[in-house]
């Protein structure tokens, strides 16, 4: 029993390890030099028409949408302040590993989901380093006008999270690759109903990447692309190997007296 709890504890610490870079990325492009936004920039915030970029970036993602009056779809989308709660609910998907089976099936699925979740971020990677975006959506935020709970978790979120590193959105793809292990995990338990509230909830996850302003269209669509790829091309398969594997073969016990 003992180890059937610690083992997702070491995988989630193994993981987060290895996908630490993001933060080191993140603040590579956040303290880069660059010139400060112009008065003239600001004073036209308010008509949606005047990029707030500076040199951090290198291509910006907002500029493939706009309507056709020239505005940008990225700074007409409503700030919600309440989906920050969905948007901090990623951090509740890391504990999926303890929806597992606590067996060695269980332990090989977590990890075949852990890896997922790992290659999803080195992807993502070599992206937020080679085409940095600062996430210009931010001057949105009236803080002030929000309720006190919400303030502090903006603000909170703000000073360990820079404005940089937007698509793909790891939001979206890492929840996406670990809402599929638990939704199998609860359809094996017969639980529909919890898989259900599951992909809700990951729906108002998508939507909040939005609404808080911490990401642009262009970064939702491919942390979902990145998302369904690493899932379709390695956690499936991964699932389906094992789902064809017998618990003989997967319990290193029972395996070496066989080899033996």
């Amino acid at each position: 029993m003992a180890n059937g709890l610690i083992y997702p504890v070491l995988l989630m610490f193994a993981v987060l390890v290895l996908i630490s870079p993001y933060m080191v990325f993140n603040r590579m492009a956040a303290w880069s030099d660059h010139t400060p936004l112009s008065e003239e920039t600001v004073a036209q915030r308010n008509t949606f028409k005047v990029s707030q970029q500076d040199e951090r970036t290198v291509w910006d993602p907002k500029s493939l949408f706009k309507d056709s009056e020239g505005r940008f779809l990225d700074y007409k989308i409503p700030v919600v302040d309440w989906s920050i709660w969905f948007y901090l609910s990623l951090f509740a998907y890391y504990f999926g590993f303890y929806a597992a089976r606590k067996n060695e099936r269980g332990r090989a699925e977590s990890l075949v989901m852990a890896q997922g979740w790992v290659l999803s971020s080195w992807i993502a990677f070599p992206c937020f380093f080679l085409f940095p975006a600062d996430i210009d959506l931010r001057w949105q935020l009236n803080l002030q006008q929000m309720a006190p709970l919400h303030q502090f978790l903006f603000k909170a979120f703000h000073a360990l999270d820079k404005p940089f590193n937007a698509w793909p959105c790891l939001h979206i793809a890492q929840s996406f690759i670990i809402a599929t292990g638990v939704a199998r995990w609860w359809i094996q338990r017969k639980w529909t109903w919890a898989v259900s509230l599951l992909w809700l909830a990951w729906a108002g996850l998508w939507v909040s990447v939005l609404t808080t302003k911490q990401h642009f269209i262009w970064d939702t669509i491919m942390g979902t692309l990145l998302g369904v790829g690493v899932w379709f091309l390695v956690v499936r398969p991964g699932f389906r190997h094992l789902d064809n594997t017998n618990d003989e073969v997967l319990d290193d016990s029972l395996l070496v007296r066989h080899l033996g």
